[in-house]
């Protein structure tokens, strides 16, 4: 047995519904793979039906009421026995950090932050100009360093947050790790990917999980501020919005050129079928799994700066990137009308995405983080 782990986070990863859940899901999958033993423990304690029989098919135990109520019972039964603890999430980490210290001091502790929360709070509260976003910002921004401070290593997915860390916390041990999706199986030839007609596809499309309150925000946005520019100069394309856990004021904005699909099961099927792919994401953190996924099928994406930052994605060759109403609508109405851009984004994004964001290009990585830890908690 390569070593034992005890994962911890909020709920049991559902990862055709929500980007966190999706790289959660990944690690989980790479680490059993590799032959290590996992226990996975959801905070809320809920057995999550078919997400918990995917860990459990990957042979991960999975632990829930009513056998399991407290995660200090958790704690104090699977801890000790641990080699690595790893947490997802500051709040996450804010609830469990000191109780794993107390109760098995010799274990090692790694962190995956899945986004910087302080960094995301304070965009939102620079976007609003509300005090109250403000004052949670900085709440957060003193309870999310200090945990990363403390854990004995800790993952971040973007250059711009590993960047940032290593200037704040210059004593911690920070990893980069980008977010990580499996190839699609019809997009593991590259020359399908480059056969592609793109003047047989039809749709602008955004995909998001709607909890995520940039996603929301960017949807609003766009509708507001941009899609009317394009529906001006007679853009012949739908935008089509989807993605899990929809609110009612999003399902509201369905309209002759606007679709509003929620839930999707088989990306690939759609992505399949669409032009390109938007992230007008105003404020935000990490790396934005609509993206990779984009990327992954060979759909170009126009994303804003925030959406698109800390990728090491080329503007004007993997992605294209604008923040005013104006840029974005000139942007996605040339990549529409424009076929030879549409293909030299889509096959350079789709060589990104297998450089950088794919299972095979980041499991190495993951690996090499914890092996180390098992073995400085063996050699302790």
């Amino acid at each position: 047995m390569r070593g034992r782990i005890l994962v911890i986070d909020h709920k049991t990863p559902t990862p055709d519904a929500d980007s966190g859940s999706a790289s959660m899901f990944s690690y989980m999958s790479i680490l059993a793979r590799a032959g290590f033993d996992l226990t996975f423990v959801p905070m809320n304690f809920a057995d999550d039906g078919r997400y918990s029989r995917a860990l459990n098919e990957l042979g991960i135990k999975t632990l829930s009421a009513p056998e399991w109520t407290t995660i200090e019972a958790v704690i104090e039964a699977y801890a000790p026995g641990s080699d690595v603890v790893l947490i997802y999430r500051a709040p996450v980490a804010r609830r469990v950090l000191d109780l794993v210290r107390q109760t098995a001091p010799g274990v090692r502790i790694l962190l995956h932050a899945t986004d910087l929360h302080f960094l995301r709070m304070e965009r939102e509260a620079a976007l609003s100009g509300s005090p109250a976003h403000a004052a949670a910002a900085r709440d957060m921004r003193a309870i999310e360093l200090p945990l990363i401070a403390r854990a004995d290593a800790s993952i971040v997915v973007s250059t711009y947050e590993h960047e940032l860390l290593s200037a704040l916390l210059p004593e911690a041990v920070i990893h980069r790790i980008p977010i990580m999706r499996d190839t699609p199986p019809r997009r593991r030839g590259l020359s399908r990917l480059l056969s592609g007609n793109p003047g047989r596809r039809r749709g602008v499309v955004f995909i998001g999980s709607y909890p995520h309150t940039p996603n929301v925000d960017a949807v609003h946005w766009f509708v507001r501020e941009v899609w009317p520019l394009l529906q001006a100069r007679h853009f012949a394309h739908r935008f089509v919005i989807a993605g899990s856990n929809m609110p009612e004021d999003i399902a509201a904005l369905s309209a002759d050129t606007i679709e509003v699909r929620g839930y999707v099961k088989d990306l690939a099927a759609l992505f399949a079928r669409c032009r390109i792919s938007v992230a007008p994401l105003r404020y935000g953190a990490g790396i934005k799994g609509k993206i990779v996924s984009s990327l992954s099928h060979g759909v170009p994406v126009v994303a804003t700066r925030v959406a698109a930052e800390g990728m090491e994605l080329r503007a004007g060759e993997e992605i294209l990137v604008a923040d005013h109403p104006t840029a974005m609508a000139d942007q996605i109405e040339h990549l529409c009308r424009d076929a030879e851009l549409w293909r030299r984004l889509s096959d350079n994004g789709y060589k990104a995405f297998q450089r950088r964001f794919s299972i095979q290009a980041g499991e190495r990585a993951v690996l090499d983080v914890v092996d180390g830890l098992v073995a400085t908690t063996r050699g302790a």
